[in-house]
């Protein structure tokens, strides 16, 4: 069957198109477009061109999958779209101008699908590991035991929130990074269902942050997914990338090879993340996957999710 999967995220709209029998997923194409729907945003609403550049980007790439031929078209809303104080203002613009109905999903549900569209990836279906999904209002952490999520945990920061909350100067000053970094700590430290997931020697890293981490220290000057998916980080290498980036300003940091236009002010934050949660799980090594939201909702059993 074939079948097309939108992840419309705070920072990142993203579309998978693809084929799905016998619970087996083929990749036919995968496109992204950051539109920032989190940017600006305030009091429970979405800036309104945020919200019309998300629209946007989300009725191009429907087209796409109804060109491509898709039976289904799976689109699921992530991080910011949960805060919306009238998610209607997003879902009717995407009805409306997409033609789609799309799925708030809540981040238990978010970490869930990403775990099963990680292992799926990573070809861990017959292990134990920790998954770890950063995104830009928040950071979800799911237990993988053979191939299904066992548990999971959503955690309210991201690299856009974590950015326009405490990275505030271009670059940001040494107080401000030590603030940002000693926040998520806290948070990490507070919460209590993290506190109750078993230790795992794996952790692996999906979506837009660790991706770019993985290019960044590839120095990547065009971006091969087959180069980035297994690739080990160590916790000294996101240290050596993360005091690159805080040495110059975001306009120089476009320059670096492996860096995505429109992640540039991002990417110090959600640094940051990958180093505290490392931390905290005492983990020194971090796997990269390309698996995650787009993979996990192809394979989720039914739709809408549930």
């Amino acid at each position: 069957m074939k079948i097309a999967t939108l992840d419309i995220g705070s920072n990142t709209v993203r579309l998978l198109l693809g084929t799905v029998e016998k619970g087996a997923l083929k990749r036919v194409s995968v496109e992204r477009r950051i539109t920032r729907l989190a940017g600006k945003f305030a009091d429970g609403r979405a800036h309104p061109e945020s919200l019309q550049r998300t629209v946007e980007a989300v009725a191009e790439f429907a087209r796409k999958a109804r060109a491509y031929g898709a039976v289904e078209i799976r689109a699921v809303c992530t991080g910011v779209a949960r805060r919306l104080d009238d998610p209607f203002t997003l879902l009717d613009a995407l009805a409306d101008q997409a033609r789609l109905d799309a799925q708030i999903i809540d981040g238990r549900l978010e970490a869930a699908v990403s775990a099963l569209g990680g292992a799926y990836e990573m070809g861990l279906r017959d292990r134990t590991f920790l998954l770890m999904d950063v995104g830009g209002f928040s950071t979800e952490l799911a237990l993988v035991e053979n191939a299904q999520p066992a548990r999971a945990v959503s955690l309210e920061f991201g690299a856009v929130s974590l950015t326009e909350g405490y990275l505030l100067d271009d670059p940001p000053t040494v107080a401000q990074l030590q603030t940002c970094g000693q926040a998520v700590a806290d948070l990490l430290k507070g919460n209590d269902e993290l506190a109750q997931l078993p230790a795992v020697e794996t952790l692996v890293g999906t979506a837009g942050t660790v991706t770019t981490l993985a290019a960044l220290d590839l120095k990547m000057e065009r971006y091969d997914p087959d180069q980035i998916n297994g690739r080990i980080l160590s916790a000294a290498t996101i240290e050596r990338l993360l005091e690159k980036l805080v040495s110059m300003p975001a306009a120089e940091r476009l320059y670096l090879p492996g860096l995505e236009k429109g992640r540039e002010d991002l990417i110090p934050a959600g640094a940051i993340i990958c180093q505290r949660v490392m931390e905290h799980l005492r983990c020194e090594r971090l796997a990269v996957t390309e698996g995650g939201v787009l993979e996990g909702v192809a394979l989720w059993p039914q739709w809408p999710l549930d």
